[in-house]
């Protein structure tokens, strides 16, 4: 029952509005995407302003980075708002 709770808060980087601050809270794929996510700053904790969503890339600023990040794996990152 709590997990259907913890579920509703998460959201993926694809289902945001540009403008919105929230925190990485897990990434959901294999070690190789983990890595390279966690490479690039995306580790759970970390703030994440959303900058454009569209049909395409999804593009975040992470500390002082911009970063350009395919659909498939922003639908990966789930996080929750601010």
């Amino acid at each position: 029952m709590g997990e259907r709770t913890v579920a509703k808060t998460l959201t993926p980087l694809t289902e945001l509005e540009p403008g919105m601050y929230v925190r990485v809270s897990e990434v959901n794929g294999g070690n190789k995407l983990r890595a390279r996510l966690c490479a690039l700053g995306l580790t759970p904790g970390t703030p994440v302003e959303i900058v454009s969503v569209g049909s395409g890339p999804v593009i975040v600023k992470v500390l002082d980075s911009r970063l350009m990040i395919g659909r498939g794996m922003a639908e990966k990152v789930l996080v929750r708002r601010a």
